[in-house]
């Protein structure tokens, strides 16, 4: 009989759908994914980004941040104008909505990640992180740096893992 917890890749895709649920749990009435929530993040931290940075800094697919960068322009959370240098280009800026979307969602979207590791020691929160950012690392089939930069950054201070 197939037990799925004697496969690696069967509990980190569970433990994935753990994440959600709880991020889902903490951000109800906001009615936001994770990685949306990840985007706005990146647009607020980089206004006037162009999707395929964008894609890049948050290591989703370009169609997936496409529909991202729709969703967040719908709700009047990003704006999208026509790059001046290049018209093939976007360049997405935060709204003041925006904004205020981030200041309603961190502290739950923190929450969140707090019930997630709840149930490890400090050390071994620790230790979980510094093991997911190795794996992540050496099997990154992106070679980005940005997101290599973001995960050593993590790797020394991991503020979700309570340290």
């Amino acid at each position: 009989m197939f037990n799925p917890f004697t496969k690696p890749g069967a509990i980190i895709r569970r433990l994935q759908q753990v994440a959600v649920r709880l991020f889902a749990e903490e951000t109800k009435p906001f009615n936001m994914t994770s990685i949306q929530l990840g985007a706005l993040q990146v647009i607020f931290d980089r206004p006037g980004i162009d999707q395929i940075s964008l894609s890049q800094a948050t290591d989703v697919d370009r169609t997936s941040i496409m529909r991202v960068i729709e969703r967040l322009t719908s709700e009047g959370l990003v704006t999208k104008e026509a790059n001046a240098h290049d018209r093939r280009v976007s360049s997405i800026s935060i709204t003041h909505a925006g904004r205020e979307r981030i200041e309603q969602l961190i502290d739950k979207a923190e929450v969140s990640q707090i019930r997630l590791l709840a149930p490890l020691t400090p050390a071994e929160r620790k230790e979980f992180m510094r093991m997911m950012i190795k794996l992540v690392l050496a099997h990154s089939v992106t070679g980005n740096p940005a997101v290599r930069e973001l995960a050593i950054e993590a790797g020394q201070r991991c503020p979700n893992a309570g340290l």
